[in-house]
């Protein structure tokens, strides 16, 4: 092999590596514990206590609907979407790590697994992980 072709393939691997999956616990329970306290408090009254949704206006946030919509955007699109539009009576006013928290519980919810790092709120680190379905 040529060491520029060797350089490159060793590139592509890092690059493959940098990116994961909401399969691979991204979040921790301590995080999902605080997310939970957080959910109740801002976003229950409309999405419901078991995150299934109130009808058209306030859709499920757990479920195969829920994971059917977010397939393979990024945990960062999720993000902003709550960031900017949550909650419904006064957008954007959750904290970025409230709104990390909450994620987290979302996910555990969605009963994706918890690991040893807690979900960053950084714009970078949350497009690097893909929405993906618990299998």
């Amino acid at each position: 092999m040529k060491p520029a072709f060797c350089f490159l393939l060793l590139a592509a691997v890092a690059v493959a590596e940098e990116h994961s999956s909401t399969r691979d616990g991204v979040y921790t329970e301590q995080q999902a514990d605080r997310g939970q306290s957080a959910y109740k408090q801002s976003c229950a009254k409309c999405h419901g206590e078991t995150l299934k949704g109130k009808g058209a206006t306030t859709p499920p946030l757990a479920g195969p609907s829920f994971m059917a919509n977010w397939e393979g955007q990024t945990v960062f699109d999720l993000f902003e979407k709550t960031q900017t539009t949550m909650p419904a009576d006064h957008p954007g006013s959750l904290s970025r790590a409230e709104n990390t928290d909450i994620l987290a519980y979302i996910l555990e919810c969605n009963k994706l697994p918890a690991g040893k790092r807690k979900l960053a709120n950084g714009e970078d680190a949350l497009k690097q992980i893909k929405v993906e379905a618990a299998k």
